[in-house]
């Protein structure tokens, strides 16, 4: 008997470590965002005249309000025409703004209230790409998102009909965010939602979504750290020196290293140059700062770990970025509950260790997985929609 029930007491256990409590006041944030690229012919078609690459004001102004009328048959409430060759990101926030640097389109909204109609594009230049955002809007954007993404894919397939683009020329991506800080129930959210988290494409398939077979799914977690007072007085920091925040950088950098190994956490990053990290999934691993963003390349498969560190030793930051990349291994059935488990373990064990005070201190989580694949032509049979 005591065999049976040391047998069923692991049976739950393991089942518990498959499951994740996040708090219940984690925001969530999804959107679709589907780019192209503009040919002449789609020109003419649209603008009537070739323009000769000059004055793209009416093709773009025409193009956007075909858009924007197929969303209003399709229900979308949150939607932008983008046309300007930058990165575009999303984020929560209580306020809607749209936020653009020299590279970045950054748009902030809450999900529960915030809709718009937008256009961005350069007047005189034929961009690369033309990129449809599709903003979720209302709640239980996780629960919806299925039904969500296949209005996507179907409002795509009339607006290739209508403007005669080929559907094989379109990329989708699906991003979804789950946000949280770590010490929530340490200020008064004792409430949870149980998650059992799952590849994208596997929670979709499981709600009958199925979506073609080549496909790229990455999910990585990014962790903010406030450089605040106490943290700086764990090291002594010289501001004579040529490089006076390296032994804070290093320290932190080494921490985190350790721990995050205790939890067979083996891809990493620490960025405390005031770059924005924004991970790739590719062939190779590689690092590529460019202007105000830092690209870092992991391999999902066959990587036996990898720990990238980007610091500017002359500047204090004002927030550390610690980043966890799921490999091939975390993701699948049992193992994607338990990594998120592991780093969110490690994230609070670094921050005791580094005098972080749960009661007062905000350490910000963002977990994100994605999905990425190009719509398949008509006669392609290696898709099942």
């Amino acid at each position: 008997m005591l065999k049976v029930n040391s047998r069923i007491n692991l049976i739950r256990k393991r089942s518990a470590a498959d499951k994740v409590y996040v708090p219940s006041d984690a925001r969530e944030n999804q959107y679709v965002l589907v780019e192209f690229k503009p040919n002449l012919a789609l020109l003419e078609l649209i603008s009537g005249k070739s323009n000769n690459g000059v004055y793209f004001s009416d093709f773009y102004r025409n193009l956007s309000h075909s858009f924007f009328n197929l969303c209003e048959q399709y229900g979308f409430e949150n939607v932008s025409f983008i046309a300007k060759n930058k990165l575009v990101r999303v984020m929560y926030a209580q306020e809607q703004q749209v936020i653009e640097t020299q590279q970045q389109i950054l748009f902030m909204y809450n999900p529960e209230v915030h809709t718009g109609l937008r256009t961005f594009f350069n007047a005189d230049l034929l961009a690369d790409k033309i990129e449809l955002l599709f903003l979720a809007t209302g709640e239980q954007l996780r629960l919806n998102a299925p039904e969500f993404h296949q209005r996507v894919s179907e409002l795509i397939t009339t607006f290739s009909r209508l403007m005669s683009v080929d559907i094989g020329t379109f990329k989708i991506r699906d991003h979804q965010h789950l946000t949280y800080d770590v010490f929530s129930s340490v200020k008064g959210n004792k409430k949870t939602v149980t998650h059992g988290f799952r590849p994208l494409i596997k929670r979709y398939q499981q709600q009958s979504l199925i979506l073609p077979k080549t496909n790229h799914n990455m999910t990585f977690a990014i962790a903010s750290l406030p450089v605040n007072k106490s943290l700086l007085q764990f090291c002594d920091i010289d501001e004579s020196a040529p490089d006076p925040y390296n032994p804070l950088y290093t320290y932190v950098s080494d921490l985190f290293v350790k721990i995050a190994k205790q939890y067979n956490l083996n891809q990493l990053a620490i960025v405390a140059n005031g770059k924005v990290p924004i991970i790739r999934q590719d062939n190779e691993d590689y690092l590529l700062p460019k202007g105000e963003l830092l690209y870092l390349g992991f391999k999902p498969v066959g990587s036996g770990g990898l720990f990238v560190s980007q610091w500017d030793s002359q500047n204090l930051v004002d927030t550390i970025k610690l980043v966890f990349i799921a490999s091939e291994i975390n993701i699948n059935k049992r193992g994607y509950g338990r990594f998120v488990n592991h780093l969110t373990e490690a994230l609070k064990q670094l921050s005791f260790e580094l005098g972080y005070k749960p009661n007062k201190d905000t350490v910000m989580l963002r977990f994100h997985q994605h999905l990425m694949y190009n719509l398949p032509k008509a006669n392609d049979s290696s898709t099942g929609i």
